[in-house]
């Protein structure tokens, strides 16, 4: 069974396994927090492409998330559906030079891409004591991409050649005739503290489609398309949220 499946059965059965005779309780909650964003790097990335010499690296950004939460508690055990903005992104290094001594080149780029997501977690919340108390949750998220920017530096040079630094700043689309998709799916999990209408949770979103397309355009830099290597999102997260009674 796909995990998105699984998990969303374990969600389905922990709701349908919370007492019946625990009232259930409605809130509403803004939420706001920090993310610790990474995309992960394919192997293909690294190596030897046809006569190109290719390497690249990844390494986190800092970001930002801001939304809404809705809470349905019984117990100890709580649903927490969520409408997010989130940005989520990588800072890229990538390098090629030629193995071919009559094509001699070199190049080198280095980019901070954001980019932003709507997602809509389900989470299923467990509070050791009820309305305070330490937490564990889990759950499936669905995610639609609404933009970004690639900014940054590339650097060229050929045989007779050392070309300046040029600098871009990039909206990034998305679409068919892109590399990149629009749509992204995952899990999130981790662990929280809840004292009455304030939360904090340190979680970790695990992205499970890949974020690339090989059919839009093909931009090949020197022989090898960085953008069709396969990548997935990794995002540690520390969010706070307060709850209003409704």
């Amino acid at each position: 069974m796909h995990p998105l499946a699984t998990l969303a059965l374990g969600t389905a059965l922990l709701a349908g396994t919370a007492p019946a005779s625990a009232q259930t309780t409605y809130r509403l909650g803004l939420r706001g927090g920090l993310n610790q964003a990474l995309t992960t790097l394919d192997g293909a990335s690294n190596g030897v492409d046809g006569l190109t010499n290719v390497s690249a690296d990844k390494s986190a950004i800092y970001a930002w998330q801001a939304g809404i939460v809705l809470e349905a508690s019984f117990g100890k055990l709580a649903l927490q559906p969520a409408l997010l903005f989130s940005q989520k992104g990588e800072r890229f290094h990538t390098a090629t030079s030629s193995r071919d001594s009559g094509f001699a080149f070199y190049t080198d780029e280095t980019s901070t891409n954001r980019y932003n997501w709507l997602e809509l977690p389900l989470n299923v919340v467990y509070t050791m004591h009820g309305d305070h108390g330490l937490q564990l949750f889990a759950g499936p998220y669905v995610a639609l991409a609404v933009g970004g920017r690639q900014q940054g530096t590339t650097l060229r040079a050929n045989a007779v050649a050392k070309f300046a630094p040029q600098e871009f700043d990039d909206q990034v689309a998305y679409g068919a005739d892109t590399n990149n998709r629009r749509l992204d799916a995952g899990v999130n999990f981790g662990v929280g503290y809840r004292q009455g209408p304030l939360q904090v949770q340190l979680g970790y979103g695990l992205g499970l489609r890949n974020l690339h397309q090989a059919n839009g355009t093909v931009f090949y830099d020197y022989g090898h398309n960085f953008n069709a290597d396969a990548a997935y999102n990794r995002v540690a997260q520390l969010t706070g949220t307060y709850f209003f009674s409704l």
